[in-house]
This record gives C-alpha cells, sequence and structure tokens, in this order.
C-alpha cells in the first residue's frame, strides 16, 4: 500500500508517494514519485500530521496544460466557440497519441483537463455530439483565422508554398466519398478518401486542406487547390508540388495569377524526346554536382515547355541509385535467365522484354532501358538558379512531414468513422492539431531544439497534479489541496520554450 514520506533535501522538505516491498526476508521501499514542497503552514493553514495526509488522485498535467496554453495562443477557443472545450479534448488527445472516441473519453479522466477547462466532466455522448456539430461549421473560416493567428506568431512567410495529396482507406461502408483504387503504399482495392493539403514553403504553416472522393485525381485537387490560395491573402510566389500533380493546365493556371512553379516532373516521350542526344557521362563533372543532404546528383538544366509555358528542365543524375538499378536488373535477368530454359511461363512480364524470341538476352533493350536509371526531372519557369531549385524542391519533405504527423501522431490514418460528415470533421480535428504541433515545432526550431513535437510533448506525460487531503481525527477529509510534483531541468525548458506565456 502507497503513503506518503517527508524526505529533507538542502533544507527544504519533499513529499514523496512510495511503497514497501518484501526483498527476501527484508522489507524495503519503493519510490513511485516525488508530489513537490511539504505545504507550510501558512499556505491556506494546512496544518497536518504526514500520517493523516492520502492522495485523492493524480492527474496528467504537464501536455495538457502546455496544449491548453498553445490552444488559447491561436485563439481556437474563440474560432470553436461553445463546442470548443469537447473539439479541443479530441484535438490533443490526438496530439497525444490516444485513438478513438471512448478512449479518449477514458483518457481524459486521467488527465486535469476537467480542471484546466473549467467543466464537470467530458462523456463519449459529448464527443460523439461535437464530431458532429464541428461538421456545420465553416471549414474556411477555421482554416483562415488559424493561418492568420499562426501568422501573427511566427511572422508572414512569403516564400510560396507547398502542396501535396494523399489518400487514406476507409473502415466503413456508408461513406459516397469513399471510392476503391490503389494506395500510396501501392495496396489495391481500398475504399479510399483524398485529402490535399497546403503549407508555406518556408515554415511550413498549415494553410488549407481538401477532403475529395477517392477517384478525383491529383492534379484535378492541385486546380480546385489553386483558387485557395488567393483567397488566404496569398496573392503569388512560388509552388513547389510532385510530379504525380503536374500537368500543363496546372501550370498555365499558375502562370495567369502570377505564380512561378518548381514541380517534379514523370518520365514521359516528351522528356525522352528532349534528352534523348544528351551525353550523360560528360553531365559527370564538378561543376554539375550538387548536394542535397545525403544524396550526391549531377544536374544540367535545359530549355523546355509545358503547356504555353516556357521554362526550363532540371535533369538530376543519381550515379549510385543508376548503379544499384544496374545490379539488381541484372541478377534479376540473370535468374530469369535459366527460368526461360526450364519453364519460361514463369518470367514476369516485366522481364520478359529483355529476352529474344529464341530465349537469348536482349542487349538493345537492357541498354534502351539503363540510360533512363538514376534519372528524376524537375521543371520551373522561375529565375532559380539549378542548386536553389533543387533545394527548393527538396524542401517539401516538410508536408510529408506533416502528412505523417496526420497519419501516425493525429491518427489519421485509417479512418473508422462511417458517415461523410464524421470523416470530414475527423480531418478538421487533424488539421486543428497539425496547427499546434507546428506551434511547438517552430518554437522548439527557434531555440535550437529538433525534436518530434508530439514526442516532445509526451515527455511531459510525468508531469502529475496530485490532489491530497489531511484525515480528521474521526475519518472526515479534511483541507484538500494539491501539489504538482517537481519538473526536471529539461522539462522546465521545454515548458518555457513552446509555451512561453504558460506559467507554472
Amino acid at each position: 500500500m502507497a503513503f506518503i514520506r517527508k524526505i529533507k533535501r538542502n533544507g527544504k522538505t519533499y513529499l514523496a508517494e512510495v511503497e514497501n516491498y518484501r526483498d527476501g526476508v527484508k522489507i524495503k521501499q519503493r519510490h513511485i514519485r516525488y508530489l513537490g514542497l511539504e505545504p507550510s503552514s501558512s499556505e491556506g493553514d494546512i496544518s497536518f500530521y504526514l500520517r493523516d495526509l492520502e492522495v485523492e488522485s493524480v492527474k496528467v498535467y504537464g501536455p495538457v496544460i502546455v496544449l491548453e496554453s498553445i490552444a488559447r495562443d491561436l485563439g481556437l477557443f474563440d474560432i470553436l466557440g461553445p463546442n470548443a472545450h469537447s473539439i479541443l479534448t479530441l484535438v490533443f488527445a490526438h496530439c497525444l497519441d490516444y485513438k478513438s472516441v471512448l478512449e479518449t473519453e477514458r483518457w481524459f479522466l486521467k488527465t486535469d483537463l476537467a480542471a484546466v477547462f473549467g467543466i464537470d466532466k467530458m462523456t463519449s455522448n459529448q464527443l460523439y455530439q461535437a464530431v458532429s456539430d464541428l461538421s456545420g461549421y465553416d471549414f474556411e473560416e477555421i482554416e483562415k483565422s488559424i493561418f492568420e493567428n499562426l501568422t501573427s506568431i511566427f511572422g508572414e512567410d512569403e516564400s510560396g508554398v507547398i502542396y501535396d495529396g494523399t489518400n487514406i482507406h476507409l473502415e466503413g461502408s456508408q461513406s459516397e466519398l469513399a471510392k476503391y483504387g490503389k494506395d500510396k503504399q501501392g495496396v489495391s482495392s481500398r475504399k479510399l478518401i483524398q485529402i490535399g493539403l497546403g503549407v508555406t514553403r518556408t515554415l511550413g504553416l498549415p494553410i488549407f486542406h481538401q477532403v475529395h472522393e477517392g477517384n478525383v485525381h491529383d492534379t484535378k485537387m492541385f486546380n480546385a487547390a489553386i483558387s485557395k490560395f488567393s483567397a488566404m491573402n496569398i496573392k503569388s510566389g512560388l509552388a513547389v508540388f510532385d510530379r504525380g500533380i503536374t500537368s500543363a493546365e496546372c501550370i498555365s493556371k499558375l502562370s495567369k495569377l502570377g505564380w512561378k512553379c518548381l514541380a517534379g516532373v514523370q518520365n514521359h516521350k516528351g522528356v525522352k524526346a528532349v534528352i534523348s542526344d544528351l551525353n550523360f557521362e560528360r553531365m559527370q563533372s564538378l561543376r554539375n554536382l550538387v548536394v542535397q543532404g545525403d544524396t550526391k546528383f549531377f544536374a544540367k538544366s535545359i530549355p523546355f515547355t509545358i503547356g504555353t509555358i516556357n521554362g526550363k528542365l532540371i535533369i538530376l543524375q543519381n550515379s549510385l541509385k543508376k548503379q544499384r538499378i544496374l545490379v539488381d536488373r541484372l541478377a534479376l535477368i540473370n535468374e530469369a535467365k535459366e527460368l526461360m530454359k526450364s519453364d519460361p511461363k514463369q518470367v514476369s512480364q516485366d522481364l520478359l522484354k529483355f529476352f529474344n524470341k529464341d530465349g537469348g538476352v536482349n542487349r538493345h533493350a537492357i541498354d534502351r532501358v539503363e540510360k533512363f536509371d538514376g534519372l528524376s526531372f524537375l521543371f520551373t519557369n522561375s529565375k532559380l538558379s539549378v542548386p536553389e531549385a533543387i533545394s527548393y524542391y527538396f524542401e517539401k519533405d516538410l508536408i510529408e512531414r506533416c502528412f505523417r504527423l496526420s497519419k501516425s501522431v493525429l491518427k489519421l490514418r485509417p479512418i473508422r468513422l462511417m458517415l461523410d460528415n464524421r470523416i470530414r470533421s475527423h480531418i478538421m480535428i487533424c488539421y486543428i492539431g497539425l496547427a499546434l504541433l507546428t506551434t511547438v515545432r517552430l518554437r522548439m526550431k527557434k531555440a535550437g531544439i529538433y525534436r518530434d513535437p508530439g514526442a516532445a510533448l509526451r515527455s511531459l506525460d510525468s508531469i502529475f497534479k496530485i490532489y491530497l487531503t489531511c484525515k480528521k481525527k474521526d475519518g472526515r477529509a479534511n483541507n484538500p489541496f494539491h501539489k504538482v510534483n517537481t519538473l526536471s531541468n529539461q522539462q522546465h525548458r521545454l515548458i518555457r520554450v513552446i509555451s512561453p506565456n504558460l506559467e507554472m
């Protein structure tokens, strides 16, 4: 059974919760948690014997009080109105890696959110109602308000936007949004929902999100997204997006609005035609070497046109990747060569093109494919230099990190809700969570702390608020009070960094 122990250290008296346990024939004491400084009689006129002190409850305090403070910094209580407490309960639970509505109700009871919010309880019915009510909000107004508040905290980010799309599979049968297709992991025959996300290029401030049916192509989603830039008062800049989104229509539309683009380009017939006469061995020179993180490219640009927009095609040659692909392909062809002798039907269609009708290896077919190994392509109509364009393009990994947060920490994947209005609300809850985690990330980055924001918040899980009472001689409770356990130096610093307006 646990009890309270008095510990004197450096002239101060601390309280700790401990318990006895038997180690063989000896009775030893196991430390459970510190309860902080002993309350003095001057604080609330508390007078008691330690033997009369009992712990009523212990609540998770650190991460929820920090998230509540950040939510106030972003104006979320005003933005979400009367439903703010229930919606933010779901948002906080998502940020701290909890899952379903039922689990969120149980999680709420373990935290000090009731006291932090100044409410009595939070039931699963209230949480389900919050999800339903949220679907009636104007999502664009919520996004615009959050973006304006983020900008007021971190400053204008006029470097442009990064846009990308992903798909999420649905575990349910009543959604009209969900359509069968192949997801980003290559798994077929899943019911999918398409999600688009736009963030600012340098800071990664979330601007807006989209929800589309699972059979809507990324290009069509991006076309719809372009009009959102102006609606969010982002008039022009550099739009960075992946090759699956690139189309003549998108690039033309951006150009008419005064935007420049930096886009990945697929290795289609038009690209193959303009690079067919290039000497790739001559590309491999010091002046063409570009180092991007751990990857090294030889890069060269040539004039190129997409639709009616003139620009330049940047050719990136990754020699190490080319060598790996070559070795792996030759190994597969060598295995297939033996099968061609014994059982040609066992050879895959991808490898059959490397063999003649008589079963011999077609060296010319191998050479034609090898020419494009290790190559990737970018298009831009901006004045960026080749190294700048490569650096800016690979900065789009920022949005991939946003999606990873949404799919892992925020539990966006898979979606287990049935009705479309609840699905949209669930994605909006994840979007609000992304705004909170972005605030944590940028404040840590400014202080030179480079940690996963979700992990940083979870490192505060050991900060508890302990509710205690003193028992009278007749057994009745008297003088209830609470204490926050002692914080580590690292926790003190982290809270000062990510929640500067919070006093603990």
